[in-house]
């Protein structure tokens, strides 16, 4: 086997997918030629490294907000100009609140002005 044709196979060999005849001509190739073993190395370890840091982002990205601190930072960047109002933000319960709050008293009002209104063309002669 040359060693273009061993690296061919190193995204199977990686995988596991190498039949057992492949197997053994794949590791004659690599005992054979020494920059293919070092390549070979190399490119395991280069993987390993990154599914390690794959693995230690997945563990840090549940608790880092991304939208969040670009608003902030945006925010303080532009001194304000930017993502000032509650509703670009993640606000407590109580700013949720408001806007119910606001529309029911209104609502409280129309009721009680149409009562008066509707009684008072009653009583009229």
């Amino acid at each position: 086997m040359t060693p273009d044709e061993a690296r061919e196979l190193f995204p199977d060999a990686l995988d596991g997918a190498l039949r057992a005849t492949q197997q053994s001509a794949f590791d004659a190739a690599l005992a054979e030629h020494p920059e293919l073993q070092a390549e070979w190395t190399e490119l395991r370890d280069l993987l390993s490294e990154t599914s390690a840091i794959a693995e230690a982002d997945a563990a840090v990205a549940p608790s880092v907000d991304l939208l969040r601190g670009v608003q902030t930072k945006l925010r303080r960047r532009s001194r304000g100009r930017y993502y000032r109002d509650r509703f670009s933000r993640d606000v407590g319960r109580g700013a949720q609140m408001c806007p119910l709050v606001a529309a029911s008293v209104m609502l409280m009002v129309l009721a009680t002005a149409w009562y008066i209104l509707h009684f008072a063309q009653e009583l009229a002669p």
